[in-house]
């Protein structure tokens, strides 16, 4: 037990409240775990590197791809919008919450996107609405960014701040 660190409890936590945001009618925890293993987000969770919002965009990018790819190599399907959500909630869990929302890499990291949430964005900024009929578990890569996009020019700042929407 002495071998339990306070890093691998928080890592092991947030792969939990990523895996149940995302798996309901999707695959298991043990295959998410194992996704987010190779995926690089602990590796982010550790640095102390900045990043700025491109930067982010593209580790967002690498680390979704490897997350997709780690499924497929097991025979699971995953679309980007699901791979977008377990990095958003495993970082919201893992640098966000344990930061109180204060460090440089809360600023950048994108807020978890679900019907919710784009369901209020809809019904409450102009020019919005049709995210009303975005079914984010079907986003593809391309549609994710545009998506993101969409968000950025409507929402400043783009980071977990954005979650206010979630309550109507």
């Amino acid at each position: 037990m002495n071998d339990y660190s306070f890093d691998l409890h928080r890592h092991n936590y947030a792969t939990w409240t990523a895996a149940r945001a995302v798996q309901r009618n999707f695959t298991n925890t043990k295959s998410i775990k194992h996704a987010i293993n190779a995926s690089g987000l602990r590796n982010f969770v550790k640095s102390d590197e900045i990043y700025s919002i491109a930067e982010f965009d593209s580790f967002h990018k690498f680390c979704a791809q490897e997350i997709i790819n780690e499924f497929g190599k097991v025979g699971i399907s995953a679309s980007y919008g699901q791979a977008a959500k377990i990095i958003s909630i495993y970082l919201k869990t893992s640098v966000i919450i344990c930061n109180s929302g204060s460090c440089t890499k809360s600023e950048v990291i994108h807020p978890p996107i679900d019907r919710v949430l784009l369901t209020n964005i809809a019904d409450k900024i102009d020019g919005l609405g049709h995210l009303k009929q975005v079914n984010w578990t079907q986003l593809s890569e391309d549609s994710y960014w545009m998506l993101i996009k969409q968000l950025r020019a409507k929402i400043d700042p783009f980071n977990w701040r954005v979650e206010e929407f979630w309550f109507p």
